[in-house]
């Protein structure tokens, strides 16, 4: 009897130190690039945090938003200049794709349980090891103000050309003498870049060859089309006057008020923005639109079009603990709950245990779009992506000021990727 007594007694004092959790006093800190607006009360961190702190209550989660005034990797770049790199980034890929890089990333391999439910990780794996998850994207389409055609009595071909667009942009120069414009143009930074950049595919030009990212080839493959045809819509009065000073802001609002034709827009920011022209009195109502694919030059059989998704990337801490702790809240916040969350409001999934039927028709038409024309290849994947981002909007503006012409403009825009990519 007293032997059971002191080994109980053993237990008791010792009982403190066995349930002390090894994880206490770890941190972890996830920088993002925000919260998704989900149906209901929880978004994708509330989902990844249930099941998370079931894991590893002791663990302090720190969030941090990035610094989305110009676009660019300045919050990135300026916490790994400090030393204080996140354990986790999770941000559109256009900035995210400058750290899927071995030198940072942490291969997911062995870490995330339910990596094989993935439907293709290929862009997202260097020599084997997967370094990044991707979050589910939509694609863009040009949507049409379907009020702004009925006024001006033109309906829109299937598989339309540049001719086609040059007739309607016509039509509404004439309708609207200059209070409302064919379609949009900005370059005052490089922030929603490819909502222009997608009327290179337009004239059949490419960045890269094959998915060789060695190499750009956007002159080489005849992108000085495009900016003659940038110019011309310029000189025509076709799009906004001062368009080289013009943000994205500025266009998405001028789509908003029904001032744009046809432009490329996502069918998910079609209702927050109504809703903001209409909250500021800009608007009373929505108007009806529709989404097509962009128009197509002479010879160009299918123009592909811009898809848009985020990345998950897991510093590599050197600690395995850390890394550990850190992959198991990456796999979380991606996971099938949460994705089945995204495709509710306009995300297509990108693993197979998320089956889901597209019931918004705007959705599904540029789902068809995409399905008709592909992806266009910008190397939004690409390591050096956010270094070369920056170099279009620059010349894009010298281009939309009638200050150089459209060949010495392609060829400076090849050099300079060309120069980054060396």
């Amino acid at each position: 009897m007293k032997k059971i007594f002191l080994i109980l007694l053993c237990l008791i004092i010792l009982f403190p130190f066995f349930s002390c959790s090894k994880d206490k006093g770890i941190e972890i800190t996830i920088l993002h690039s925000g919260a998704s607006a989900f149906k209901g009360d929880k978004n994708q961190f509330d989902f990844a945090m249930e099941k998370f702190k079931l894991d590893y209550p002791d663990v302090k989660v720190n969030f941090l938003q990035v610094d989305l005034s110009d676009g660019s990797t300045l919050t990135m770049d300026a916490m790994l200049a400090a030393g204080k790199a996140p354990n986790i980034y999770i941000d559109t890929l256009v900035r995210a794709s400058k750290y899927i890089t071995p030198e940072f990333a942490l291969p997911l391999n062995e870490y995330v349980r339910d990596i094989n439910q993935y439907q293709d990780l290929s862009a997202y794996t260097r020599n084997g090891n997967i370094l990044a998850l991707p979050i589910p994207g939509s694609a863009q389409g040009m949507v049409v103000n379907m009020e702004i055609m009925k006024e001006i009595g033109y309906e829109i071909p299937p598989n339309w050309t540049i001719d086609d667009f040059i007739i309607m942009a016509e039509k509404v120069k004439l309708r609207y003498g200059g209070t409302k414009w064919a379609t949009g143009m900005f370059a005052a930074n490089q922030s929603g870049d490819y909502l222009i950049n997608n009327w290179f595919a337009s004239f059949g030009a490419k960045y890269y060859n094959s998915g060789d990212y060695s190499k750009c080839i956007i002159a080489d493959s005849g992108g000085a089309r495009t900016y003659e045809f940038f110019q011309y819509l310029s000189k025509q009065g076709y799009i906004p006057p001062g368009a080289s000073t013009l943000t994205d802001d500025d266009y998405v609002i001028q789509w908003a008020k029904g001032d744009l034709a046809a432009t490329a827009f996502f069918p998910a920011w079609v209702e927050p923005y109504f809703q903001t022209v209409i909250e500021q009195g800009q608007r009373k109502e929505r108007f009806e639109y529709r989404f097509v694919p962009f128009p197509r030059y002479s010879g160009v059989e299918k123009v592909p079009t811009y898809y848009m998704n985020g990345a998950i990337i897991v510093y590599n801490s050197k600690s395995e603990e850390v890394n550990r702790i850190a992959a198991r809240f990456a796999e979380y916040i991606n996971g099938k709950e949460v994705q089945e969350k995204y495709a509710e409001i306009q995300s297509l999934p990108n693993r197979k245990d998320v089956l889901v039927e597209i019931e918004d028709p705007y959705m599904e038409q540029v789902n068809q779009i995409v399905i008709d024309n592909g992806i266009f290849d910008v190397g939004l994947t690409n390591s050096t992506f956010a270094l070369t981002r920056p170099l279009h909007y620059p010349i894009l503006q010298r281009v939309l000021n009638l200050e150089i012409s459209p060949e010495e403009a392609i060829n400076l825009y090849q050099k300079k990727i060309n120069e980054v990519l060396k």
